[in-house]
């Protein structure tokens, strides 16, 4: 998702594209597109001018959003969303414990934008060539 708001605005991208970039399966990353594509995060077309973009602006999109989309909410814990799944649920102080890290995890996803996201990659890129290291590239981020 990174890889796509770096290059929002330059049209469709490929997923071999992205796939090169994240050094990572095409395959693997046609998995994550569905959900994606379902969520309404990106869209896509088909055909050999075909691609994958960013469904609405960078600004709009969430990491939880993301999260929510590929593997469902962020709850640390089976039990934390549903307490029917352990018998000491309502008795379990690190159940409560669990629930509030969960909910600490969600409120950091909630208000993180990719936006925010893409220009702090940006900026580590700019900051990376600027004191001579090896540059960043855009495979060197996870989301």
């Amino acid at each position: 998702m990174v890889e796509l708001a770096l290059r929002e605005g330059e049209g469709l991208t490929q997923l071999t594209e992205v796939a090169r970039a994240q050094h990572i399966s095409p395959r693997y990353l046609e998995q994550l597109a569905a959900p994606l594509r379902n969520a309404g995060l990106v869209r896509s077309e088909r055909g050999p001018h075909g691609g994958y973009e960013l469904a609405k602006p960078a600004e709009a999109i969430t990491a939880l959003d993301i999260v929510r989309a590929v593997e469902g909410p962020p709850d640390l814990l089976d039990c934390v969303a549903t307490s029917s799944v352990c018998d000491r649920a309502g008795a379990c102080a690190a159940r409560n414990l669990w629930k509030r890290a969960s909910e600490a995890i969600t409120g950091v996803l909630a208000e993180s934008t990719l936006a925010e996201l893409r220009d702090q990659q940006r900026a580590l890129r700019d900051e990376q060539r600027a004191s001579g290291r090896v540059a960043v590239s855009h495979s060197d981020y996870c989301i």
